[in-house]
């Protein structure tokens, strides 16, 4: 993988800060804008700090893991299709994700026409000025900008009474699962791994010239930023969650102008995401005709379940759109995660690289133990599914072949 895009500049900031905003912003995805919530309703706090905890520190940690840009260089050129597939994946999520928020979202947040409209103005004029700050080496900048923006949003959601009321209400419901326990491994294995695998923090490691430049950039940014963007989540988790169930409160609705705060935050944050990953997934190898016709397929089955999922019954006591959600979460806590564990750590710590077939052995029979446990809410199932995946790595061992690249 080059350092820059092909159609940027060949300079950019090596400042941190800069750096930590768009680490920030780059992943601050339909993850941590959405999973807080269901993990609210359905642990309470204690399901929201298992996957704060474990999404801040293993994020971070990849600044002090990669210990050069060289060390990126290689590790992007070695996994370039894992990386490929990592955006293209993000990608169809996002593309779900916002069309299925559609169906429930003016519900969450009321606000007239005229407010509404106005938020779809400043995401549009985003989405252009996005572009210019990508060529021009400027996303970083556009970032900490963004950042401020959300800063804001959140600050307004701590002061006012609307969001708490909210909040209190869904805190006090009724839990609709049990067995935090067995999502903690899960969380913790899916976010110490995957961020090795996003190709815009692999971007940031590149322009951050020093061992220390790495670890400020990328500690502030997930420690610092990242963190309030996952505050502001939760303040504004009971407001969306009343929206989902058409439950909403007259005391819980929020002021026109914080619901078209909350509603620009969440588009510029999707816009600038989305944004990042396909300029960036311009520098990778795959970038063929195939590549593009494939990141098209799975962006148009993304978009289509997303407008099908609110028409579709409910299963399990969830709606179709929030198991869509499940299921693309299932990439980011087994299929993703196990990939380096077995393609990357086992592959390096062992006398043979592992074999593909072991890996994808391991996450089949692990699949329907993870839906028992995310879709069926049998949290339960979760610990044998870990197990397997886990155990499936120690397997293989033999003499080394050189022939074999990972």
């Amino acid at each position: 993988m080059s350092e820059q895009s092909p159609h940027g500049p060949t300079h950019l900031t090596t400042n941190p800060i800069l750096w930590g905003a768009y680490l920030a912003c780059s992943w601050t995805w339909c993850i941590g804008m959405f999973f807080p919530i269901l993990l609210l309703r359905d642990f309470g706090w204690v399901g929201v700090i298992a996957f704060a905890i474990p999404n801040i520190i293993g994020a971070a940690a990849m600044g002090w893991v990669l210990r050069s840009r060289e060390s990126s260089i290689r590790f992007a050129e070695r996994h370039t299709n894992a990386l490929w597939w990592f955006s293209t994946i993000t990608i169809g999520f996002h593309i779900f994700w916002i069309i299925w928020l559609t169906s429930f979202i003016r519900e969450a947040l009321a606000m007239p026409d005229e407010y509404l409209f106005g938020a779809g103005a400043i995401a549009i004029a985003f989405a252009l000025s996005t572009r210019r700050f990508i060529q021009v080496g400027k996303a970083p900048q556009l970032a900490m900008l963004l950042w401020a923006l959300s800063a804001a949003v959140l600050v307004a959601m701590l002061v006012r009474p609307e969001p708490q009321s909210a909040l209190d209400a869904l805190v006090q419901a009724p839990r609709t699962s049990s067995g935090v326990e067995w999502f903690i491994p899960v969380s913790i294995f899916g976010f110490l791994l995957c961020p090795y695998l996003d190709i815009t923090f692999h971007h940031a490691r590149q322009n951050l010239p020093t061992q220390r430049a790495g670890r400020i950039g990328f500690t502030i940014g997930f420690g610092v930023f990242f963190a309030l963007m996952i505050l502001l989540t939760v303040r504004y988790a009971g407001v969306i969650e009343a929206g989902m169930q058409g439950t909403t409160l007259s005391n819980t609705l929020l002021p026109p102008w914080l619901a078209a705060g909350v509603l620009t935050h969440l588009l510029c944050q999707w816009i600038f995401t989305v944004r990042v990953h396909l300029n960036r997934m311009a520098t990778l190898k795959p970038h063929r005709l195939l590549g593009q016709q494939t990141l098209f397929l799975v962006a148009l089955i993304s978009g289509l379940a997303g407008f099908a999922a609110p028409k579709i019954a409910d299963y399990a006591g969830l709606s179709a759109g929030e198991i869509g959600y499940r299921g693309f979460m299932s990439f980011y806590g087994l299929v993703f995660p196990a990939y380096v564990l077995y393609r990357v750590i086992r592959a390096h710590s062992t006398e043979i690289p592992l074999q593909r077939w072991m890996m994808w052995l391991a996450i089949g029979v692990a699949m329907p133990m993870f839906w028992m446990g995310f879709i069926e809410r049998q949290s339960i199932w979760l610990g044998p599914g870990m197990v397997i995946v886990i155990c499936g790595a120690f397997v293989l061992k033999g003499k080394q072949d050189s022939t074999i690249q990972v």
